[in-house]
């Protein structure tokens, strides 16, 4: 099963909007390198399904689900 996925297939899967995540990601609701990521060479953000259905259920994060070297 995939963690990460492209913004667009999340989109697909999930019913939210590209605005939607953004949002949360600026507002912090959503953490960079957790929930979402921009990984170097792509052009696309990709969003990380667990830790978003860690978001969704009202947990933090269990791991760091694929954080780069594992900063914070």
């Amino acid at each position: 099963m995939l963690t990460w996925v492209r913004l667009k297939r999340y989109c697909e899967l999930s019913g939210d909007t590209p605005a939607a995540v953004r949002g949360r990601l600026k507002s912090g609701r959503w953490l960079r390198d957790i929930h979402a990521r921009r990984p170097e060479g792509s052009e696309e953000l990709w969003v990380n399904l667990d830790a978003v259905n860690d978001w969704a259920a009202g947990r933090l994060p269990t791991t760091d689900h694929g954080k780069p070297d594992g900063r914070q």
